[in-house]
């Protein structure tokens, strides 16, 4: 997935709704990358990245929480 957005030697952070074991595992080999739920987003893990990837229900969450 990285490779095919052009991410692979910049650092990445996925943003899932809901933790996610095998995408958790998966990702621990990535060098530049990170895997994050919605709740552990923060402003120094958003300016340290290169690129947010969010899946769609850390987008539905995420707007769901703005709308309040």
């Amino acid at each position: 997935m990285l490779s095919a957005l052009g991410l692979t030697n910049k650092k990445s952070v996925l943003v899932l709704g809901d933790l996610n074991k095998n995408v958790y595992l998966s990702s621990r080999n990535l060098k530049n990358s990170k895997v994050i739920i919605n709740s552990e987003l923060n402003t120094y893990g958003i300016s340290n990245a290169n690129s947010l990837i969010f899946s769609e229900s850390a987008i539905a969450e995420l707007e769901s929480l703005l709308n309040r």
